[in-house]
């Protein structure tokens, strides 16, 4: 679904570029393109967002990891809305769609070689997954600690229990 919707906006970003091409832009090419863009932004990249970064982080992280990807995620789109229409105006506007049509091709074929498919993987085996493809087994250090003094703690309620 995420890769049907990075082809759905990367046409619809065109559709909207060559909307602006031409000695009288067409109003309707650009509604027809934003409205395709919307439609497929919110079948998949739009919940995908959250819904990856949820997959790959072990419970041992997940909440400083996935505070990091909020604030990398807002900090990002509010660069963005910020620089839109300087850019646009700079490039052209339709130069700007156009460079946003490549753009999700890009992020289209980068998601296709390094995203790992998360059904039927545990959040452990997503941490083993990324351990291999980075060499950095530091993570899984971290979580064999705390898996220990989780299981000390336990021990010692147990025997706190017995007494």
């Amino acid at each position: 679904l995420v890769f049907v919707s990075l082809l759905g906006c990367a046409v619809s970003f065109f559709i909207v570029a060559m909307s602006f091409i031409g000695a009288v832009p067409s109003e309707v090419g650009a509604i027809v393109g934003l409205a395709l863009y919307l439609a497929f932004f919110s079948i998949g990249m739009g919940p995908a967002t959250w819904t990856i970064a949820s997959e790959v982080f072990t419970t041992s992280i997940r909440a400083k990891a996935m505070s990091l990807s909020t604030f990398s995620n807002r900090a990002t789109a509010t660069i963005f809305a910020s620089s839109f229409l300087s850019v646009a105006t700079a490039m052209t506007w339709s130069g700007f769609f156009i460079m946003m049509t490549v753009v999700c091709l890009i992020i289209c074929v980068w998601m296709y070689i390094y995203l790992p498919e998360t059904k039927g993987l545990s959040l452990e085996e997503m941490a083993h997954y990324f351990a291999e493809i980075t060499g950095d087994r530091s993570i899984l250090d971290v979580e064999g600690t705390l898996n220990r003094r989780d299981v000390d703690q336990l021990n010692e309620r147990e025997q706190e229990i017995l007494l």
